[in-house]
């Protein structure tokens, strides 16, 4: 790691330098003001930025002469393979539904205890449609109402869950199709191309940014945006495994009307979503977003995520495009998507 310190007079100026020699994937370790001059005479203040750059070493894998390559012993003709039966994994539904054991048997569904009343429901009606449409019935009640959309909306989460990308997709969200006025705020110091990336989107929609480094500035910046419709705010996404992470956000943040949200990917396994969930618990949280459906294959471990936590969905993402591919907790859309997913083009298509 390539760690160096940077001065400036303003921290913008401190950040320049940083971003000129170690460009955008640098990380701020840490930032203070000193004072410069001798023995304290003429002295004046500067901002001090100790920043670093992760450089991974190259590793390149030995090239194998081809003379040396030993070949893989044959196998004689009279030699006895051992013979490999597939698993039969034993059926709970009788045959028809296939789908909706297929759904019941993930991690998200299983335990449920829904397949005794499936198959009273199946024998008594011989529909599948009938079937369906109580699972479907039982996913939405599950997913509650969206929360009301409070004057500062906070994103917390680890990196690389989508949370500078979906706060601008609600920037627009807000400002285009709401007509509300919209003032951004990021907290997120840690990293350089976060920051100029929130800058590069609220250029685009023509919002102010202020850049909080400390809980002054951050009181300052909500003070700035006092007349503004709607605050997003921006948050730092470092290890989520790291305690002290989860417990700088009361230090450096204030959750008075503020919706606070948790970003989950939906491309992350469903044990490591329930990790993240346990770490930030202990935050006020008030509704859960769940980013990059449009990446996966599946997206129930939703289903578990929000039945055991409680919350509501207040938005799910399903593509990279700004304001679009932002989809609204509405718990008959989040059903649907949930179902298109898992290849139920009955319910989806016709809205059923």
């Amino acid at each position: 790691m390539q760690i160096k310190k940077y001065t400036g007079k303003t921290m913008a100026e401190a950040m320049a330098k940083v971003k000129q020699e170690l460009g955008d994937d640098a990380v701020i370790l840490n930032s203070r003001q000193v004072k410069t001059g001798w023995f304290g005479l003429f002295a004046s203040k500067q901002v001090e930025v100790i920043a670093a750059l992760e450089k991974e070493p190259v590793r390149l894998k030995p090239r194998q002469r081809v003379e040396e390559q030993t070949p893989a012993p044959s196998v004689p003709q009279t030699a006895q393979q051992p013979v490999i039966h597939p698993t039969v994994t034993p059926r709970h539904l009788p045959a028809g539904l296939e789908r909706i054991e297929s759904l019941l048997s993930t991690d998200s569904f299983v335990g449920l205890g829904w397949e005794e009343r499936i198959n009273e429901l199946f024998y008594t009606t011989r529909s599948v449609e009938a079937v369906e449409r109580f699972v479907r019935d039982e996913i939405q009640r599950v997913f509650k109402a969206a929360p009301e959309t409070s004057r500062y909306v906070m994103l917390v989460g680890p990196t690389g869950v989508g949370k500078t990308t979906t706060l601008a997709k609600l920037a627009a969200h807000y400002k285009l199709e709401e007509g509300k006025t919209v003032g951004l705020i990021t907290t997120d110091t840690y990293r350089i191309a976060a920051i100029e990336q929130l800058k590069t989107y609220a250029e685009i929609l023509n919002i102010p940014v202020e850049v909080a480094y400390d809980f002054d500035d951050f009181r300052r910046a909500k003070q700035l945006f006092a007349r503004k419709d709607i605050v997003l705010i921006d948050t730092a996404g470092r290890n989520f495994r790291d305690e002290a992470y989860i417990e700088q956000f009361h230090h450096h943040h204030d959750f008075s009307e503020t919706n606070l949200s948790l970003v989950l990917s939906l491309t992350s396994k469903l044990k490591d979503m329930e990790t993240i969930y346990g770490q930030f618990a202990p935050l006020p949280l008030r509704s859960l977003i769940f980013t990059k459906a449009d990446e996966t294959s599946d997206i129930h471990a939703m289903f578990k995520l929000v039945r055991d936590s409680g919350l509501p969905v207040a938005w799910l993402t399903d593509g990279q495009e700004v304001p679009d591919d932002l989809v609204e907790g509405n718990a008959g859309r989040l059903t649907e998507k949930l179902l298109e997913k898992e290849g139920w083009p009955r319910w989806t298509k016709q809205g059923v």
